[in-house]
């Protein structure tokens, strides 16, 4: 997989040939296999999710006057924060290259994002998905110490 192709895609530079634009959306799809794909997606999906809930509670309540906003925001809230461990939950805390994945986000913004989710699947009793988080987070602040 070559890094600079799959950003060559963003630049104005069309491919010269078919076998090239197969090359590249071949690349696209083997970088989401990849654990530095999965920690920016859990990352920025979290980012997100204060954006997320405010565009859908815009949305629905256009469309229904009398629509709960706590039960979409909630409803919001259970789409980000499950999909988002759907991609961190990949990550293998033993793997270096995964190890190293980890440390290519590590801030105290990743952190907090990191304990915001635990607080979320812990009012559910999730804890398996607490346990897996809590090892990444202990990974993130060993990082940052």
């Amino acid at each position: 997989m070559d890094l600079n192709k799959i950003f060559g895609l963003f630049s104005d530079e069309e491919p010269k040939s078919l076998k090239e634009k197969s090359q590249l959306i071949d690349d696209i799809l083997d970088f989401k296999e990849h654990p530095l794909f999965w920690v920016g997606m859990f990352k920025k999906l979290i980012q997100n999710h204060k954006l997320f809930n405010k565009e859908i509670i815009g949305f629905f309540s256009i469309l229904d006057q009398e629509l709960d906003i706590d039960d979409v925001e909630q409803a919001g809230e259970f789409v980000v924060y499950n999909k988002a461990f759907s991609w961190i939950e990949k990550i293998d805390i033993n793997n270096k290259l995964h190890q190293s994945s980890i440390l290519k986000f590590t801030d105290n913004t990743f952190l907090s994002y990191l304990k915001s989710s635990i607080l979320y699947f812990e009012k559910f009793e999730e804890y398996e998905k607490c346990a897996h988080l809590k090892n990444i987070q202990n990974i993130v602040e060993k990082f940052l110490n």
